[in-house]
């Protein structure tokens, strides 16, 4: 039986994204090297993706009398180190170091003005001039380093704990066998 739960106000549903920000992220995306054609980052392209499911969870919770607090979104980046790329406001901060979605609303980075991108029939971007979207802007894309997971595999591969057998582990459950 699948699982459901109704999302109000009073109990909120919970979206976190978890956000590679390593150097892999600087590489263009779509293999648009091989064509040929100018492309943008990885880390480009997901900030923008992030930041625009952000902005579409801000208006389905919009209503006449203004945000309503159905989601509750924390945003985490790892690859230098990890960190909260959204944080808490003040008076405002929902279990876990979650923002309440009103509280996002209030607050983007900046907004930016944005050529639109309709997208035709057929999936190809149409090049028709079109009037500019205000894009709210929660945070940058980011690239830089490694992932901790790497760092730490090279601290112990350093350290030579690697050569080092753990004792083997029991299994919790006993092992099912078919017939």
């Amino acid at each position: 039986m699948p699982y459901s739960a109704e999302i109000s106000r009073a109990s909120p549903a919970a979206f976190v994204f978890l956000l590679d920000q390593s150097a892999s992220m600087q590489d263009p995306f779509g293999g648009a090297e091989q064509k040929g054609d100018a492309a943008p980052s990885k880390a480009r392209v997901l900030a923008d993706t992030v930041n625009r499911l952000l902005r579409d969870l801000v208006l389905r919770c919009a209503k006449e009398e203004g945000v309503r607090d159905y989601f509750h979104v924390g945003v985490v980046g790892y690859g230098e180190r990890v960190q909260p790329l959204i944080e808490p406001a003040e008076s405002h901060g929902a279990p876990g170091g979650l923002v309440p979605i009103s509280a996002l609303a209030d607050r983007p980075k900046r907004v930016e003005e944005r050529p639109q991108q309709e997208r035709s029939d057929d999936g190809e971007e149409e090049k028709e001039e079109r009037a500019p979207v205000r894009f709210p802007v929660w945070f940058d894309p980011h690239a830089k380093n490694g992932t901790p997971m790497c760092h730490s595999r090279r601290q112990r591969h350093r350290r030579g704990s690697h050569r080092r057998r753990a004792a083997p582990l029991r299994p919790a459950a006993p092992r099912l066998r078919h017939r």
